[in-house]
């Protein structure tokens, strides 16, 4: 097996085959016929075939909110039995071509890498012959890659979250000073800030909290970003007010070209907000994402309602987690 990973970057070794045969039954005829048939070679086996193959990875996910130069290798190897020529088709990847042809003599045919670059859900086709049969396997959606949020303030590392806050504090990190058991693995803005030294409450409890992030080259697909979050009151209210608990917004980048810097707009656009009191579970929620390459994602925490004092009559906490981008169904 070694010496077949050390041959990948091999050219391939491509034939030509007879498309004269009798196509399974839960096989369009003009699709397999235009992959593969039985070579009619009176040099090569015969007999039944049996398409299978194993991959290095086939769920790729990438912390990075900047993907221009990301792509990442999946190294697929053949296992296939009693066949002489083998087809590859790697959807979604950046082979070239996408279908791969050659035989079981040619290692880089047995054992291949290809590099996926944008998130999505590819399949995989394995299609293998002899001289009298042939077998294909088409695995639908085989490599999904994707988003997942890292959820990590840190002003030393490009692809953590901003607090833009007046108080740096207003949102928590994971695993940070901060740590509060009811939102583990979560980015947390609390009910009550206190000053770590002193113990005093801060002033911007009564201010909204707002967490940024851009993202920079995530490609024209459509794309849908998914989270879990949950609030948790101190007092419920007896009277229900219906102010704006938790948001999301959204600000595109736009690259006006000609020599002009990029344009954000003056005010982000709104994606979902919540103004209930009922969630105190975690839910998940899935936002279609607009079709633009370079955006800012901001969450934003509201105080509740105030009092004379302008003291928040019902502090809560907002905990989110879970965050990824992927692929649009």
């Amino acid at each position: 097996m070694r010496a077949v990973v050390v041959l990948f970057l091999l050219n391939v070794f491509l034939f030509s085959c007879s498309k004269e045969f009798v196509p399974p039954a839960d096989f369009d005829d003009t699709i397999t016929s235009s992959i593969i048939g039985p070579s009619n070679n009176a040099n090569h086996k015969s007999g039944p075939v049996k398409a299978d193959f194993l991959s290095t990875n086939s769920v790729i996910t990438v912390a990075s909110s900047t993907l221009s130069s990301v792509s990442f290798p999946v190294t697929y190897i053949s296992t296939s039995e009693n066949n002489d020529s083998i087809v590859w088709i790697f959807e979604g990847s950046t082979a070239s071509p996408t279908t791969l042809r050659g035989n079981i003599s040619s290692p880089s045919s047995v054992a291949t890498r290809v590099y996926y670059r944008e998130f999505g859900r590819y399949d995989v086709v394995h299609a293998v012959s002899n001289r009298t049969d042939i077998d294909i396997i088409n695995k639908k959606d085989y490599v999904t890659y994707e988003f997942l949020d890292n959820l990590t303030i840190d002003s030393s590392n490009e692809d953590s979250w901003e607090v833009t806050s007046e108080e740096s504090i207003g949102w928590i990190a994971p695993n940070d000073d901060y740590f509060y058991a009811g939102c583990k693995d979560a980015l947390i803005s609390f009910h009550t800030l206190r000053n770590q030294i002193t113990g005093n409450i801060l002033p911007n409890n009564n201010v909204d909290h707002t967490l940024s992030k851009s993202f920079r080259s995530f490609g024209t697909k459509p794309k849908n970003l998914v989270f879990e979050y949950k609030m948790e009151f101190i007092n419920l209210p007896s009277v229900i007010d219906s102010d704006m608990k938790v948001s999301l917004s959204y600000n595109p980048v736009i690259d006006l070209g000609s020599g002009i810097s990029s344009s954000t707009l003056s005010e982000s656009y709104k994606l979902w907000s919540d103004s209930s009191y009922d969630v105190t579970n975690f839910r998940q929620i899935v936002i279609p994402l607009p079709n633009l390459t370079d955006f800012d994602l901001i969450f934003t925490k509201y105080p509740s309602v105030l009092d004379e004092q302008n003291n928040q009559k019902h502090p809560f906490t907002v905990c989110v987690r879970g965050i990824r981008i992927v692929a649009a169904e």
